[in-house]
């Protein structure tokens, strides 16, 4: 099996260095072909994300070695192999992945061909279990090679039949049938130890024709898309209300309902502060191996926290910021650890294929109705997509990041017809300029000088309990915040109509109706919540705080609005015809008690 890859020129110096990876990029896919063989600087590599071939570079100043871990659940992180070869001993460094180990190469082995000696003079070592060049994927971010395989088999086969391929065909060890409950979907822990050997295995296993996808668990980098702003002081929550009207109506909204805490969002991230003053959640879950109930586990691990505050920190509690639907539920998914490298918190989240896959697939089955992706830029991997996919089908609907790169184009995770990609606007109204763009965009909404909440004390980005700070990284949770509001007026309503209804209420920007800087506008809260009751059935007409009965509290309401006019739809104004008065009382009257 040939096997394809493009060298990049990455020069490291420090971890920040490290990391901006400049010089001669890899083509996305449907770009430039691969560089021409007799180039001797360039080897060939390549991986498939389903039956599609997708380039890899090769980073030639890093290397990954893997030993698993013994009884007691530690790694033997060896060094000695390592410094014998060249590599300085304090250039070594333990990874968040168990076992995992990065090591920088001397400046005069960096090379194609010097790296992949150097990984091949480790396998036959045998001091490690498994030695990884670390490749460059699409997003230009590093991908290493795991000896562990994830295949998706026809769903038309039958059980025995998908164990007998897998049998034949897969050495090793399976792990897991149907893993994370994706339908198919095997995970198998081969005897291999050297990363080609791998990619030459699911490389040959992804063209078969009973093969949906073939691939490595990789262990991935993944950009948070949050950057420190410029302002750090900003005082105020502009996103959801202020006077030029370029935010989302939260009061306005929050006068129908505040959300209601049994819909839940997902936070996939590096986990959240399990004990924030001002965040109204529930203990989540670990896919990393750290990181009690979905919290934060090492001293970089402070985005996910940022990004709960903008869907639901707790409003009138005297304390804080609030979110956009602070009565909804937001509970950790932490299936990425930010990455810590060389004396550095880096601006990245390494996860592996397995740990994401199991945190989407378990936002489903804990009956989530909404999940956030925060994070992307990397490589695409088949077996997320299945399960972004999967979770879809079963009811939840995905927001993801549209990233930070300023360009026309969507990253991966949010480019998926499954994830709803969300654009960054600043407070002028104006699509912020670090804001990725482009088709397939769904909506835009507040993601500039964001405050927010952030881990408590001296953790996280600042010195107190809260942060101002910009990214797609805020503008997809607030989205994500709207549509958990949707759904605290009808819970009925499927994925599908929730994106209807946030597209046809959301505020019109940029050339009229769709356009690929604004999607379908910035989104609009209350506009959302406001077409979500008209999806209710006649009898529940003036339930007007979506609590399921028509009381004395949607009475107040009227009455606080007592007089008002204005555009249909206004606060009180059950019959819609722009005028709270007597009409109104007439309807909640006429509805007084419990929905069916």
């Amino acid at each position: 099996m040939k096997i394809r890859a493009v060298a990049h020129r990455g020069v490291i110096a420090s971890a920040v260095a490290l990391f901006v990876l400049s010089g001669a990029a890899l083509a996305a896919p449907g770009g430039a072909a691969a560089a021409p063989k007799q180039d001797p600087r360039r080897g060939e590599y390549e991986y498939h994300y389903f039956k599609e071939r997708i380039p890899l570079g090769l980073e030639a100043s890093l290397l990954a070695v893997f030993n698993a871990p013994d009884a007691r659940g530690d790694a033997a992180l060896a060094t000695t192999p390592l410094i014998d070869l060249g590599v300085a001993a304090d250039r070594v460094e333990a990874t968040s992945v168990p076992g995992w180990q990065y090591a920088e190469v001397p400046p005069h082995l960096r090379s194609v061909e010097a790296v992949e000696a150097l990984a091949a003079t480790l396998v036959e070592g045998g001091a490690y279990d498994f030695v990884s060049p670390v490749f460059i994927g699409t997003g230009g971010l590093p991908v290493i090679i795991t000896r562990d395989v994830l295949i998706g088999l026809r769903r038309d086969m039958t059980a025995a039949e998908r164990v007998a391929f897998v049998t034949e065909r897969v050495p090793g060890e399976v792990l897991a049938q149907n893993f994370a409950g994706l339908d198919g979907v095997f995970h198998v822990r081969t005897p291999l130890r050297a990363a080609h050997e791998v990619l030459s295995l699911v490389n040959g296993l992804a063209l078969h024709d009973d093969v949906l996808f073939a691939q490595s668990d990789t262990i991935y980098w993944a950009e948070r898309y949050a950057e420190l702003p410029n302002d750090p002081l900003f005082p105020q929550q502009w996103a959801l209300d202020q006077p030029n009207d370029h935010d989302m109506n939260g009061p306005e909204a929050w006068a129908i309902s505040e959300g209601d805490p049994s819909i839940v969002v997902i936070v996939l991230d590096s986990g959240m502060d399990q004990a924030h003053e001002d965040l109204n959640q529930v203990p989540g879950q670990s896919f990393t191996g750290s990181g009690a109930n979905g919290g934060p586990a090492g001293q970089c691990d402070n985005h996910g926290t940022a990004v709960a505050g903008c869907v639901a920190a707790i409003r009138d509690n005297e304390v804080g910021v609030v979110g956009i639907a602070p009565g909804v539920t937001v509970r950790s998914g932490k299936i990425f650890n930010e990455v810590f490298f060389l004396f550095f918190c880096t601006p990245f989240l390494q996860s592996q294929d397995s740990w994401s896959a199991s945190g989407i697939a378990w936002s489903a089955s804990s009956g989530a109705r909404v999940t956030n992706s925060s994070w992307g830029g990397g490589t695409a991997s088949a077996v997320i997509t299945t399960a972004y996919n999967a979770a879809t089908e079963q009811g939840v609907i995905h927001f993801g990041a549209a990233g930070n790169g300023g360009n026309g184009s969507i990253s991966y995770p949010a480019s998926l017809a499954s994830v709803h990609a969300v654009a960054a606007i600043a407070s002028n109204g104006e699509k912020a300029s670090f804001s990725q763009y482009g088709p397939g965009l769904f909506i835009s909404a507040p993601g500039a000088a964001i405050l927010t909440t952030d881990r408590m004390g001296s953790a996280g980005y600042s010195a107190g309990n809260y942060t101002t700070i910009d990214g797609t990284s805020f503008a997809s949770p607030y989205a994500a915040g709207v549509a958990a509001l949707v759904l605290s007026i009808n819970p009925a309503l499927t994925p599908a109509q929730v994106a209807n209804i946030m597209a046809a209420s959301a505020k019109d920007r940029g050339a009229p109706g769709y356009d690929t800087f604004f999607g379908w506008g910035l989104a609009d809260a209350h506009a959302a919540v406001l077409l979500a009751q008209t999806t209710l059935e006649p009898s529940c007409t003036g339930d007007l705080n979506g609590d399921g009965v028509v009381d004395g509290v949607d009475l107040a309401t009227v009455l606080g609005a007592w007089g008002t006019s204005g555009d249909p739809g206004i606060p009180g104004d059950t019959d819609g015809n722009g005028v709270v008065d007597g009409a109104d009382i007439a309807v909640l009257l006429g509805n007084w008690g419990a929905c069916p």
